[in-house]
């Protein structure tokens, strides 16, 4: 099985089906978290750009927007019901509501998202970037 098809796996079983129940903004950074995923521990890390859609409407937001704690805060309580890794990097969600979620992957030099995870009692950690890298530590 290749790397990319081992994340892609992991992604659908941390996080298919969870609920958002907690959202934490520390300084460029913003968390999203899955506490009672069964993978117990679900972090997702956003400090890059991301595609939020809702009621049809796109909004892009980089980590220079003045109001991308608003957008971010939609996401509260809100259900995945997918969750797709698309090449080279980016990782679109998509709720149950119909809300829409891509986290584009290619931050340039630095790191754009990350998911932590503990699978089996072992953590886990998915990086993207800097650039079109996605790198994976068990």
């Amino acid at each position: 099985m290749t790397e990319q098809k081992y994340i892609q796996q992991l992604l659908e079983a941390c996080l298919m089906h969870q609920t958002i129940d907690s959202l934490h903004f520390w300084g460029p950074a913003y968390e999203l978290s899955c506490d009672n995923s069964f993978y117990a521990e679900v972090k997702l890390t956003i400090e890059g750009a991301f595609e939020l859609v809702q009621h049809g409407e796109t909004t892009y937001v980089t980590p220079e927007t003045s109001e991308k704690l608003v957008y971010l805060t939609t996401l509260a309580r809100q259900k995945i019901s997918s969750v797709q890794l698309v090449e080279p990097n980016d990782l679109v969600f998509e709720f149950v509501s119909g809300i829409k979620l891509r986290v584009v992957g290619n931050h340039g030099q630095f790191e754009s998202w990350q998911l932590q995870a503990r699978v089996d009692e072992e953590k886990v950690l998915v990086v993207a970037g800097p650039g079109e890298r996605l790198s994976l530590f068990k």
